[in-house]
């Protein structure tokens, strides 16, 4: 024990003496806090961890509540679904391709066998026509192109020579002298009442015809492709020929006038909807050459916009509608438009879609070739024969561009748009342009504008009536439709991922 002070050990007597009583009175004033401490802190972890316990078997206990596990019966569960979804969608493109059997109506006059031989490669049974089948589609294909003028309810003018309008009747409805006609007639109300109630241009309607003009025997592909375009032809010329049902002449009819009809290739666009080629803001093109006078600088997308069709970057070739290249070897193409147009992917160096010289590219079939831009995807971007093969787009349907430029009473423009949403075969319309100048038109490879002809295909250019016009009447305006045509294509269950067999397609052909 240390000694401690006599004084403070006489003070500290006392509480050494009773000590043990003193002890016994502090220590549950002390320990009792300090025990009640640590119990609150023991209970907060464990009720932290108890938490954290019961959170992972309520995560245990929903997923073994799943009706259906992630095991081999949840596996078979969900391809038993998957196979009911296939098999819907099946029958779905199933019934829009029975739904367009028909349009695609085989001319009788190609003759039974060769409808036959049309089945079989429809089918599977047979991967190409035979060459007579061939040089009869060749031979018979004018005749087929020269029917459409008159389902479109007008004089077929194709065999026209340049500068006339075909027969009498059309040469008198093609005069615009104020003074009179070719033939001497007056310009007077009555002789404005004898017109016919339509026109087809000549150009366009020769420009269509010598599509179909092949100096060689077409391939299985290109009968089947030109097919399925004369369908598509002539789905609106049964429709503008609705539009003018009981006319008796062009001054009661609702379309006096085609300027422009084409469907595929010629009807695809490089800038689908314009985008880029300074269609809405056009007014620098006509002031370009003033620059010097006004200042304003010349307007480079503008300028691009009167390169030639096939001159433009991103066309490439097609062996139906090009002069020259070896894209046209062996198709004929009598009278093409345009030059073999820029690099086509897949073809070889120095050939139809040029290249770099001693460049070593694969070369692309003519078969490939023919498929060219002739379908755009849902955005209206024209597809490459490799893009159409793959782009899930064009899996169950092809749409192919068209563009109809007409003169129509305004008045019936609902009417005419009713007729074409109304057709059994899906038509999207996707641009209505009223008056639309030709500068800054379309750009389609026969058309005006960006990607087409600079020069005016007829007509007054959308405005007003010209002086001794006799065909433009008050109500009368330029219209022009472009858009898309949903050609369905057969059902193909391997495109779906299907086990089950493909279904054989009605005989009919689609391209």
């Amino acid at each position: 024990m240390p000694l401690l002070p006599d004084s403070l050990r006489q003070q500290l007597a006392p509480v050494i003496k009773h000590h043990f009583w003193i002890l016994t009175v502090l220590m549950p004033l002390l320990l009792v806090p300090a025990l009640l401490i640590a119990a609150g802190q023991l209970k907060a972890s464990i009720d932290r961890e108890k938490a954290t316990i019961d959170s992972h078997v309520s995560a245990l206990n929903a997923v073994r509540a799943e009706p259906d596990h992630p095991n081999d019966a949840w596996v078979e569960t969900f391809d038993g679904r998957t196979a009911a979804v296939r098999e819907e969608l099946l029958q779905e493109w199933q019934g829009l391709w029975d739904g367009q059997a028909s349009l695609r109506t085989w001319p009788e006059s190609l003759g039974t066998d060769f409808l036959a031989s049309v089945g079989d490669v429809a089918s599977g049974k047979r991967p190409d026509l035979q060459f007579r089948d061939l040089q009869r589609y060749q031979n018979t294909v004018p005749d087929l192109v020269r029917q459409l003028p008159e389902r479109m309810g007008c004089t077929e003018m194709m065999g026209a020579a340049d500068g006339e309008g075909g027969p009498e009747g059309i040469r008198r409805d093609s005069s615009f002298l104020p003074g009179g006609g070719p033939g001497g007639e007056e310009d007077t109300a009555e002789a404005s009442q004898q017109l016919t109630p339509l026109e087809w241009k000549s150009e366009d309607q020769k420009r269509l015809f010598m599509t179909f003009a092949w100096d060689k025997a077409p391939t299985t592909t290109q009968v089947l492709l030109a097919q399925e375009e004369l369908w598509v032809y002539g789905l609106f010329c049964d429709t503008i020929n609705r539009m003018n049902k009981g006319a008796k002449g062009a001054y009661e009819a609702s379309i006096t006038q085609v300027e422009e009809l084409a469907v595929g290739y010629p009807a695809a666009e490089e800038k689908p909807g314009g985008r880029g080629s300074g269609r809405i803001i056009g007014l620098r093109d006509p002031v370009a050459g003033l620059a010097g006078d006004t200042g304003l600088p010349p307007d480079p997308t503008m300028e691009s916009s009167r390169t030639g069709a096939m001159g433009v970057e991103g066309r490439p070739a097609h062996p139906r509608f090009t002069d020259s290249g070896a894209a046209g070897e062996g198709f004929g193409g009598r009278g093409g438009f345009g030059g073999p147009g820029p690099a086509v992917p897949g073809t070889e160096a120095g050939g139809a879609g040029g290249g770099e010289p001693g460049t070593e590219t694969p070369a692309a079939s003519p078969d490939d070739m023919l498929k060219q831009w002739i379908y755009v995807d849902f955005t209206g971007k024209p597809l490459t024969a490799p893009e159409l093969a793959t782009a899930p787009d064009s899996q169950m349907v092809h749409l192919m561009p068209f563009v109809l430029r007409v003169t129509v009473d305004q008045r019936q423009i609902d009417r005419l748009l009713a007729e074409l949403a109304a057709s059994p075969i899906p038509i999207d319309v996707r641009q209505v342009r009223v008056n639309p100048p030709n500068q800054v038109g379309g750009e389609g490879v026969f058309g005006r504008g960006v990607g087409g002809l600079t020069q005016p295909m007829g007509g007054n250019e959308g405005g007003p009536a010209a002086p001794g016009d006799r065909r433009r009447r008050p109500f009368d305006v330029t219209l022009e439709l472009r858009g898309t045509v949903g050609l369905a294509t057969p059902p193909n269950p391997a495109a779906l991922g299907a086990v089950a067999p493909a279904t054989d397609p009605t005989a009919g052909g689609g391209a």
